[in-house]
């Protein structure tokens, strides 16, 4: 197994990007990280990782702000080996995180009486197939309009609580990071001090710790990590080499 000074070196030579990235220029997202410790090709789906955490993480690596997108390296070794069938758990605590916690906060936000905001209608703990989606979507729209939240927002949840009812566990997860993504970036908070950004982030630890004790951890394949490593130290050794060749071809004569 490699050492964690492997994997140190590894998130040292490389940057997280928008977008998949490209491993010849040392630059992933964090799931095509994900893939390369796992041994797998160039992909921003992995096999190893759930379908759901990686649905949420594509929307997450791609909008969250660079400073921010470079801490995720730290979690791709916890996605590893996440896909366990336990897609509709992930996606029910996406949902009910969105609704229970951010919804109140927004709320707070716009100066609602903390008497209506432990009122608000919330969904249950555990995954519920019979719960009214659409009750609840029309209780929070009548809440928070009478209490003057932004019609976005709004509808951003029932975008999400629509997904709900759909059952599309992958299509919750990108609804979900959709309405944290615009709480984030509407509040005018910076993001280090943004907990909407806190939470989305903050979400892939619990995303990871569903089912985590019945769980084999994924492993890192070394092969993987030696691979941008190797490529460095070959361009390091062989770039010279080849540009004094180039140079010295330029200056031989010109056949006739």
């Amino acid at each position: 197994m490699p050492s964690h000074n492997q994997v140190e070196t590894l998130f040292r030579q490389l940057d997280l990007v928008p977008r998949v990235g490209e491993r010849r220029e040392s630059e992933l997202c964090v799931m095509s990280l994900v893939a390369l410790l796992a041994g797998e090709r160039h992909t921003d789906r992995p096999a190893t990782a759930c379908p759901v955490i990686a649905c949420y993480a594509i929307k997450i690596n791609d909008t969250v702000d660079c400073d921010t997108r470079q801490g995720l390296k730290l979690l791709a070794t916890r996605i590893m080996g996440t896909n366990d069938g336990r897609c509709e758990e992930r996606a029910w605590l996406l949902a009910r995180v969105c609704v229970n916690e951010v919804f109140a906060y927004l709320m707070e936000d716009i100066g609602a009486p903390p008497t209506v905001i432990v009122d608000l209608p919330r969904m249950p703990l555990a995954v519920d197939s019979s719960f009214d989606f659409k009750k609840l979507s029309n209780d929070l729209r009548n809440v928070g309009r009478h209490y003057g939240m932004d019609r976005s927002r709004l509808a951003d949840f029932r975008y999400l609580l629509r997904a709900c009812g759909r059952g599309s566990p992958e299509f919750v997860a990108s609804a979900a990071a959709v309405t944290l993504v615009d709480c984030a970036r509407l509040s005018a908070v910076p993001p280090e001090d943004n907990r909407y950004w806190d939470i989305a982030v903050g979400m892939f630890d619990r995303l990871c710790d569903v089912g985590l004790g019945e769980r084999v951890p994924g492993r890192v394949a070394e092969e993987s990590l030696m691979t941008l490593g190797a490529q460095a130290r070959a361009e390091t050794v062989f770039r010279p080499i080849l540009v004094w060749l180039y140079n010295g071809l330029r200056k031989l004569p010109k056949p006739a």
